[in-house]
């Protein structure tokens, strides 16, 4: 399955490849493209977690008035939940959609010669043969500029996978989560393709965009919404009024 996944992704890359002649560049356009196609699921995801943030204050008082029953606690939560239609695991999806993703660039990156054309350059900079994207930091063994490079990939994956992580968790009771990840990450990053660290860090920079999006668009139609509420309130209180003056005369 991962080389079928890794034979199609080495074909849009080298289609890619074949219009804008920069591994790199691809890679990101490529990011950009599956990012287009998981948006559905995503904007749910980022949909779930608004509304997990509104009913928070009620999921704490539910915890609180269990707090000694903890098997009631856990049902009273679910039924809370399911009243309100949320999906507690809509915020694991998308990276479960992400896995086989990771996956199938890592193998094309690990295998170019079988996934990709022979004329395509792996190299960052391809006039300069700088930062093969083939190969993972721990695997380059080259001049220092280079090196700091390759070590500044992991860390930006790091900081790029705390900072989604801070917009996606909005269960308390997972903030641990919000300081694994990015450990994590860096250390996997160490051993992964430095393409493949810069599709993880580009997926994180496109989904944040795509959070402050959302809480812009909300708060836009917040702001059309509440003159036409205060609107219909003056003139519920006028229409209350006019009928207390008709009521004295």
């Amino acid at each position: 399955m991962i080389n079928s996944i890794a034979q199609f992704f080495g074909v849009i890359l080298s289609g890619i490849y074949a219009v804008i002649p920069n591994f790199g560049i691809a890679i990101i356009i490529f990011t950009v493209l599956i990012k287009l196609i998981t948006f559905p699921l995503n904007h749910k995801q980022l949909e779930s977690n608004k509304k997990m943030q509104e009913l928070n204050p009620e999921i704490k008082r539910i915890q609180q008035k269990y707090k000694n029953d903890k098997e009631k606690q856990n049902q009273a939560v679910l039924e809370f939940m399911q009243k309100n239609q949320i999906n507690p695991m809509a915020g694991c999806l998308p990276l479960l959609i992400q896995l086989p993703i990771m996956y199938g660039i890592f193998r094309l990156l690990r295998e170019t010669g079988e996934f990709l054309g022979e004329t395509i350059n792996t190299f960052l900079i391809p006039s300069l043969q700088f930062i093969n994207l083939q190969l993972s930091p721990a695997e380059f063994q080259g001049d220092p500029l280079q090196k700091v490079i390759f070590y500044l990939f992991p860390i930006i994956s790091g900081l790029t996978t705390y900072l989604y992580q801070k917009t996606a968790i909005t269960d308390p009771s997972q903030k641990m989560m919000l300081y694994m990840m990015p450990v994590m990450f860096v250390f996997f990053s160490f051993g992964f393709p430095a393409g493949l660290i810069i599709y993880w860090i580009t997926n994180n920079c496109l989904t944040m965009g795509q959070h402050y999006l959302v809480i812009n668009m909300d708060k836009k139609k917040s702001e059309e919404k509440a003159p036409v509420e205060v609107t219909k309130k003056t003139k519920k209180k006028t229409a209350k009024v006019k009928k207390g003056e008709k009521g004295e005369k």
